[in-house]
């Protein structure tokens, strides 16, 4: 065969897998613009009315916030059901602190307390107990609802007004600085321990192949409790942004989150089995965009049922699409 031939074929190949790869980097933001553009035309203009853009900020701050430390959690392979449970009880004992002493700086503390201990727990459990992760963590969330609801006893929402002596409000322009601060800051440090220092590499490692990283003589221990410690801040930093914004928490706060970091992973184009194709970015272009999901289904006037519906079916069809290029990249297990 002419050599030339060969070598076009090759260049040829080479081409389509760059231009393959250019489309699976781009999708997750064209999914987030194709999703701004249906909705603000189903909606009639109203998904981006300044009042909304003010709610969705707020909301996807919250959810943002979440998925970005997730990242670390679900790309070693740890399917970790708890997240919301554990914004709920950061913010509900938060709220229980700023009430009793009046100082929000307690309350920021056990905000952070709280999901950085559980994180420690998950690490430990993910290392050396044999039970499927997501299971664990499926009744770790119910063992943390049913908690609140006894924390809580016949009160079923707590308001900071009747704080010891008064809390400070924050105005909308304040809120929008701490919000943009406190979600800039954590983003940058994911971003810099994933992607400059050896965690980012262990992770991916992790994930994709967990007897390959095993041989490596990584400390898997280390790494498991570290990626659970991440995700902690990042829950911890949302429950005391609930708190401080809403300024009223209860049993149903923070009910949704869960469910939503896991579509939003998908949606910011990273596999939830975590692996090699993990990656930052997927939290916070995730995040933006199952917000304007469920705002718009929202604004549409559509029921609570109906909306989990329709992101149940969002979330399988990525899945699906998603799943054929993860089969003939993924690392043999």
């Amino acid at each position: 065969m002419d050599k030339s031939i060969v070598i076009d074929e090759t260049n040829s190949k080479s081409s389509k897998i760059n231009y393959s790869t250019i489309i699976s980097k781009l999708s997750p933001y064209a999914g987030l613009v194709l999703s701004i553009v249906v909705f603000q035309i189903l909606t009639g203009g109203k998904l981006l009315t300044i009042s909304n853009l003010q709610s969705l900020t707020n909301q996807v701050i919250i959810t943002a916030l979440v998925a970005i430390g997730a990242v670390y959690v679900f790309g070693i392979g740890c399917f970790d059901m708890s997240l919301g449970s554990l914004v709920c009880l950061g913010s509900v004992v938060g709220g229980m602190v700023a009430i009793a002493t009046g100082n929000i700086f307690f309350a920021f503390l056990v905000c952070m307390i709280i999901p950085i201990a559980a994180g420690i727990i998950k690490g430990i459990f993910a290392s050396y107990v044999e039970v499927p992760f997501f299971i664990f963590t499926i009744v770790l969330g119910m063992v943390i609802n049913a908690f609140v609801l006894v924390i809580l006893g016949k009160e079923t929402t707590l308001y900071l007004e009747n704080a010891v002596t008064p809390i400070k409000t924050f105005n909308f322009t304040e809120m929008t600085v701490i919000n943009v601060l406190v979600l800039g800051g954590f983003y940058l440090l994911c971003l810099f321990l994933f992607n400059y220092t050896g965690l980012g590499i262990r992770v991916k490692m992790l994930g994709g192949n967990y007897d390959a990283a095993k041989q490596t003589g990584m400390n898997i221990t280390k790494i498991k409790i570290t990626a659970f410690l991440v995700s902690a801040l990042g829950v911890g930093l949302a429950a005391f942004l609930i708190l401080i914004r809403v300024r009223t928490v209860g049993y149903s706060t923070a009910v949704s989150t869960g469910n939503d970091v896991m579509v939003a992973l998908v949606l910011g184009g990273m596999p939830i089995s975590g692996g090699p194709r993990t990656k930052i970015s997927a939290g916070i272009i995730g995040a933006a965009t199952i917000t304007v999901l469920n705002s718009g289904l929202a604004i549409m006037g559509l029921s609570t049922g109906t909306i989990q519906i329709c992101r149940g079916i969002v979330f399988l069809a990525v899945v699906l699409v998603a799943s054929f290029s993860y089969r003939t990249k993924m690392l043999p297990r």
